[in-house]
């Protein structure tokens, strides 16, 4: 008798262990900050680095890291920019995916393709399924090619500006510690680049 009820208290002890041990999104230790990711979900992770900028709503930039929930960050409409509340921050610890990274330059940049990489460029790393904002509609990471053009907000003007893809670098690295942010626009910058959160 006791064999029969020891093997399924063994087996949910496994499964628990497992569980835990699970290289995919974790919710932070800190209430109404994070949340957990589901199976679903998990085969489609979205997040930057721990580091990626995020521009606030005031015009200060801070580490993806270092943004919570309730704190207005800049997004853009319509070639303008404007202020919208974080919702959610996702956390994740190990991921299994690399990171894509995507260098894009200004769209009506002059200067020989001979001498890349250029200067000004922009680096966005991101996971493969996060989405961006083109001139297309919002596409992955991984979709993106030398043919969209992605909006950046330029901080010294206050404008948005096009900029072209110029680089597109599968696997580029791993990191130890991603995070996402879920706004109530459903975009923020990263980066200064408009990115999705769908």
């Amino acid at each position: 008798m006791r064999k029969k009820i020891m093997i399924p208290f063994l087996s949910l002890l496994s499964f628990t262990a497992m569980a835990q041990a699970d290289n995919g999104a974790t919710a932070d230790s800190r209430p109404g900050i994070a949340r957990k990711i589901s199976a679903k979900e998990k085969k489609h992770y979205k997040y930057f680095c721990a580091n990626a900028a995020v521009t606030m709503a005031d015009g200060t930039v801070k580490p993806i890291r270092e943004v919570k929930v309730g704190e207005k960050v800049k997004t853009c409409h319509a070639g303008k920019s404007i202020a919208t509340e974080v919702k959610e921050v996702e956390v994740y610890r190990h991921p299994n995916t690399a990171l894509t990274a995507v260098y894009l330059r200004p769209l009506n940049e002059t200067v020989a393709r001979e001498t890349w990489p250029l200067v000004p460029a922009v680096l966005l790393e991101a996971a493969p399924h996060h989405q961006v904002t083109t001139d297309k509609g919002n596409k992955t990471m991984k979709q993106l090619s030398r043919n969209d053009v992605l909006y950046h907000y330029e901080p010294s003007t206050g404008q948005v500006s096009s900029w072209k893809v110029g680089i597109v670098h599968t696997n580029a690295r791993k990191v130890e510690t991603a995070y996402n942010l879920t706004t109530e626009d459903g975009s923020y910058l990263i980066e200064n680049v408009l990115v999705s959160n769908n």
